[in-house]
């Protein structure tokens, strides 16, 4: 088929009976590693963590100019 994406196929370690959220780690097109990502765990960008951390109460203070984010 022309103009098809190319795709990969990952085997993951995870149990038969696993749901959940697995992170996964390409390299050159293949699945280098994986892990599973608890319930209580995240992935994101810096900007949204200092986001996450202001709205839980908390001061992000920039360690170049001293002034809070």
């Amino acid at each position: 088929m022309p103009n098809q994406t190319p795709t990969i196929t990952a085997t993951l370690q995870v149990t038969p009976d696993f749901n959940g959220r697995v992170l996964v780690y390409v390299k050159d097109g293949r699945a280098i590693s994986d892990r599973r990502l608890f319930d209580d765990e995240l992935v994101a960008g810096l900007d949204t963590f200092l986001e996450l951390a202001t709205r839980a109460g908390y001061q992000v203070i920039s360690p170049d100019t001293g002034a809070a984010a």
